[in-house]
């Protein structure tokens, strides 16, 4: 299953979001932010707290398998607001 402190897993999008714009989806693990590895929700909410708008931020996110491995599926900018 999925291991906690190993990446955040989506459980929700916003419509019309930056996310949802970028094709992010539920189900998927956030594993890193920029430079930072995505440990917990509240760290991603104080990484993009600082976050200016307009800025661009990286996502690196993936997907877990049955057997509960966790692999980097790909990369997406989303742009702040």
């Amino acid at each position: 299953g999925y291991a906690r402190g190993r990446g955040v897993l989506i459980s929700a999008v916003q419509p019309d979001s930056p996310a949802d714009d970028a094709g992010i989806e539920r189900g998927l693990v956030v594993y890193r932010i920029g430079k930072t590895q995505a440990s917990s929700v509240k760290q991603i909410e104080e990484v993009l707290r600082n976050v200016e708008s307009g800025a661009n931020v990286e996502f690196i996110v993936g997907v877990i398998r049955a057997d509960g491995e966790s692999r980097e599926l790909a990369s997406a900018t989303l742009t702040a607001r």
